[in-house]
């Protein structure tokens, strides 16, 4: 693990200790995924080793734990025990997987996560989810406090951001996506469309899932083995019509959406196959998804009329332009990010601040209250209660005005950039600005 940096961090009391697909394979990475009964355990043992909160954040590519903690180094020498502790590994064998980060680095970095930059594919829609519910988790365990409560809502928050205001998730990356992006393309309205699929191909299997959200009217299956169709049937959830090979020719002009991904040493469906279809269609047209290796659509098929036709290698491309079309994006997400994070410091030095200034506020208060008191007994005693209601709206306006530049100042003086660093007087000034009005 990463050594604290010797700059300090406003934040410095926050520590994310955690491996991803970027630092770890998956055989490392599972290792650290806890089953939900152990979960609750796991908190306990930070909660005895002194952690103030914690949030343990678990995906299919990353295991991190966010903390806050007084002793920083002790939290993460617990953190490095629980890891041995739950592995069976020694820290020597999975420390070069394992990043540890701090303050404003450790905020950026959750920040990021949830919105989808350190996916293994960038811009996908899963991760935010997966947050959340390792939040709750949390939250359901009562480990969690002011600061990473704000935390991770700040991070749900940014994720949305980047979400709406950048294309970073617009543009699909699956294949299967795509074909159906594509057959949108052709029919803007599927809910009226019938497919056809053609063998039981995984990629082919996996289109006709996508597109049986879309209420496809028909479905049809044709494969060598009628117990392959009705297990597909079954994980699609639709009744379809199964058919022998020898009855394609048929379904093919019945149909408006072919998925072909069938293991087959020559065309299945070939050029005149298709021209002969499309003779008797008035003028309909048939969208195909070649996803076979070898093809199972004689190329030459797109130059018909109406007739549109993807292969494997067709829709990759188009994910691969989708994917620098998302890859262009990521300068506005870190802008987001950023202006996230000043938002998130910000709030935690108010928030540090907090303490202080009510203390400074309550003290001038009872100081106030006190005197209003004495005098009204004496001195003011005549006074009638409309005349002693303006004194205390007056020694009010008095105390707060007094007190608004001092407590600005304090504010001022008690941040700093992130790459400043402060020296031990600096620490100190809210705490000793609260002394100077406490009595000894």
């Amino acid at each position: 693990m990463n050594n604290k940096n010797e700059s300090c961090d406003r934040i410095g009391n926050l520590i994310l200790i955690g491996l991803s697909h970027k630092t770890a394979p998956v055989e490392t990475r599972e290792l650290f995924s806890l089953p939900q009964s152990q979960i609750s355990g796991f908190y306990e043992r930070l909660l005895e080793a002194g952690v103030d909160e914690s949030v343990y954040v678990s995906t299919c590519n990353r295991v991190e734990i966010y903390m806050t903690a007084d002793d920083v180094e002790t939290a993460v020498e617990t953190i490095k025990k629980l890891m041995e502790f739950f592995t069976k590994l020694p820290h020597e064998q999975f420390k070069s997987s394992v990043y540890t980060k701090y303050g404003t680095d450790a905020v950026r970095h959750l920040l990021g996560v949830a919105s989808s930059l350190d996916s293994m594919v960038v811009g996908e829609n899963e991760i935010t989810g997966q947050i959340k519910n390792s939040f709750r988790d949390a939250v359901d365990c009562n480990t969690t406090g002011p600061v990473l409560n704000r935390l991770f809502h700040r991070a749900f928050t940014t994720s949305k951001r980047v979400r709406t205001e950048t294309g970073i998730s617009r543009n699909p990356l699956s294949i299967a996506s795509i074909a159906v992006d594509q057959g949108k393309a052709v029919f803007p309205d599927l809910s009226d469309r019938s497919v056809l699929l053609i063998g039981a191909g995984e990629m082919g299997e996996l289109i006709l899932k996508y597109l049986v959200k879309e209420k496809l009217s028909n479905i049809t299956i044709a494969n060598r083995t009628v117990e392959n169709a009705e297990r597909i049937c079954e994980e699609i959830g639709y009744d379809a019509d199964v058919i022998p090979f020898a009855k394609l020719d048929q379904a093919l002009a019945e149909v408006d959406i072919v998925i072909s991904s069938v293991t087959a040493p020559h065309h299945v469906i070939s050029a005149d196959d298709v021209r002969e279809i499309m003779l008797d269609r008035d003028d309909n047209s048939l969208f195909l998804i070649d996803i076979a290796v070898p093809r199972n659509v004689e190329p030459s098929v797109e130059d018909i009329d109406n007739v549109f036709l993807y292969n494997i290698d067709s829709l990759r491309e188009i994910a691969d332009n989708n994917l620098k079309c998302r890859m262009l994006e990521i300068d506005k997400a870190n802008c987001i990010i950023d202006e996230e994070v000043a938002d998130f410091v910000c709030w935690y030095d108010e928030h540090c601040l907090a303490p202080t200034i009510a203390a400074l506020k309550n003290k001038f208060n009872e100081i106030r209250l006190n005197e209003i008191q004495k005098y009204t007994k004496k001195k003011l005693k005549h006074l009638s209660e409309k005349d002693l209601q303006i004194i205390e709206e007056l020694t009010g306006q008095i105390m707060k005005k007094t007190l608004h530049n001092p407590i600005m100042n304090l504010k001022k003086y008690t941040t700093y950039d992130d790459e400043t660093k402060i020296d031990e007087g600096q620490r100190f000034n809210a705490k000793f600005v609260e002394d100077l009005f406490t009595k000894c």
